[in-house]
């Protein structure tokens, strides 16, 4: 196994590097994690890495910094270094010392960054059979089918034309596509790129019959595999046929991925196309038949254009989440109204059978829980911990009816906490109005009120309104009026009796007065006097 250490100050982008990558399948481990260059030495101390992946721009020991101390320590070590395309001037510094990687955190995607580790791993091997790494500058790169397929993926061909002599090279120019199949595994299967694509060329030489139609696999930018699906350029073509072929053919690959290697597998197959320079929008044709797993369930065979993955046709309202509506049932413990607006919002998304909207939504929601747990945990730890468990089980989730139950269940789960700790924190709503009472003529805010109980700002506020029946500035304002009314009894003025009780400016004084009683203070004055003769 090849040792690995990730250096990067964000935990999110550590986590999400240590996440995207199958290690052991590539032969490696992450043997530790740092946050700075200095901690990374630190972590050194108990033996040297093969391969350092570090971010450039970091607190107390900057990337360039720990490069240029690990250089000192070895001069094998394999560096990858990571950074914002605003950062590349300090990027060309560092690969002064010998970097072997430079990628754009934007851009870096994980069969990218199997690569390129593939590739750290292939000259480490080569150093250690005393032989050379292969020079690219000596042994220039052929031009490769896969990278080729990659490219029209991705961009297609240029003003509908492809360069004949690169599909000659490629050994593609005898041969015309019909259909692209983008094979999507499920969360449970976690091959890596290499084995992935094996496996699955493996199954499909066993159930792909002589004849007419062949095939080419790659892999996309985003790790799933895809088979393009061939025909000789003197083949007949045969229409509907074909398309019965390849849906018995997907189910069989289906059927072969889930057993023996448990994998479960959704099949999205393009429209038919005939030309090169049109597989960019098979492509994305056969992605979003796939991605329909969301809503028809996975481990099928789906096609582009079907009955079945019509979506509606009349026009629908935007949809949009009202965050503090959701907020306000966990706050009032409200788990049945919570309940009921969740399972109208999947059903909104159901009938819409749009997978980018679905994602939006999920992480809108994601970002309401993880916004309000902080503010009623005070174990910061475990907070974190929590968010951690969120990314995770989200992102082994495959359909829609399990993403909404997912949720209800997860927010199901913080009305029970908030509920537990309501029990608990009445005792500070009680501290809070008596200090309120006490000390209703000083600067008295909804920031500083909650820190004195020991509350967050945003629970403490909910609690109280809650507990109270009002919200904390409609107490605090109740409070200052009715010690107001009692002062405006006697030869005070009116300015005077605003500043007495904590309200400094005396038009505002005079509005909110009138505004609770109906009167203006000399008015008040005025009734006061009266009624005592």
């Amino acid at each position: 196994m090849h040792r690995v250490i990730i250096v990067e100050d964000e935990f999110i982008v550590r986590y999400g590097i240590r996440s995207m990558i199958n290690w052991e399948s590539i032969g490696m481990e992450v043997i530790g994690e740092a946050s700075n260059g200095r901690e990374a030495l630190e972590v050194m101390g108990a033996g040297l890495p093969d391969i350092l992946i570090t971010d450039i721009k970091m607190p107390v020991m900057d990337g360039i910094g720990l490069i240029a101390e690990v250089r000192k320590l070895s001069a094998d070590i394999k560096i990858i270094i990571l950074s914002n395309l605003e950062d590349f001037q300090y990027a060309q510094e560092a690969i002064r010392y010998g970097v072997s990687e430079y990628m754009i955190k934007s851009d870096m995607m994980p069969r990218d960054f199997e690569e390129v580790l593939l590739k750290q791993k292939e000259s480490l091997e080569a150093v250690q059979k005393n032989m050379p790494a292969p020079s690219r500058a000596a042994h220039p790169e052929p031009v490769h089918r896969e990278n080729i397929l990659l490219e029209l993926i991705e961009r297609g061909g240029p003003q509908g034309q492809i360069d004949a002599d690169r599909l000659a090279q490629a050994g593609l120019a005898d041969s015309r596509p019909l259909y692209v199949l983008h094979i999507s595994l499920g969360s449970g299967a976690e091959p890596g790129y290499g084995q992935g694509q094996t496996v699955i060329r493996s199954a499909l030489e066993q159930i792909w019959d002589e004849g007419a139609l062949g095939y080419e696999i790659f892999p996309d930018r985003q790790g799933q595999i895809n088979t393009i699906v061939t025909a000789d350029l003197n083949a007949e073509p045969a229409g509907a046929a074909w398309l019965d072929l390849l849906r018995s053919r997907s189910e069989a690959l289906i059927s072969r991925l889930s057993d023996p290697y448990g994998w479960t597998a959704t099949i999205g197959i393009s429209g038919v196309n005939g030309q090169w320079a049109e597989l960019k929008t098979a492509y994305a044709q056969a992605v979003e038949a796939a991605g329909h797993r969301l809503f028809m369930g996975s481990g099928r065979v789906l096609v582009h254009g079907s009955e079945e993955l019509k979506a509606q046709l009349q026009p629908l309202e935007a949809l949009q989440i009202s965050s503090h509506q959701i907020q306000s049932m966990v706050y009032a413990f409200q788990s049945r109204e919570l309940e009921e607006y969740l399972n109208q919002l999947f059903g909104q998304l159901a009938v819409r059978r749009d997978a980018d909207l679905v994602q939006i939504i999920s992480l809108e929601l994601l970002m309401i829980l993880t916004t309000l747990w902080p503010d009623v945990s005070k174990d910061a730890e475990q907070v974190l911990e929590l968010k951690k468990r969120y990314f995770d089980e989200l992102s082994m989730l495959e359909t829609l009816e399990q993403s909404r139950l997912w949720f209800m269940q997860a927010f199901e789960a913080l009305v029970e906490h908030m509920k537990d700790m309501y029990n608990s924190d009445r005792n500070s709503i009680i501290k809070a109005t008596q200090y309120i009472q006490q000390y209703y003529y000083q600067e008295i805010t909804l920031q500083s009120i909650s820190r004195l109980v020991h509350l967050s700002k945003n629970y403490f506020a909910n609690l109280f309104r809650k507990e109270v029946g009002e919200s904390f500035l409609e107490y605090l304002t109740r409070i200052r009026i009715e010690k107001a009314k009692s002062l405006l009894t006697g030869e005070l003025k009116a300015g005077d009796v605003g500043t007495l009780v904590g309200i400094q400016d005396p038009k505002y004084f005079s509005k909110v007065f009138k505004k609770i009683t109906g009167v203006s203070p000399s008015e008040y004055r005025g009734l006061v006097r009266k009624s005592g003769q």
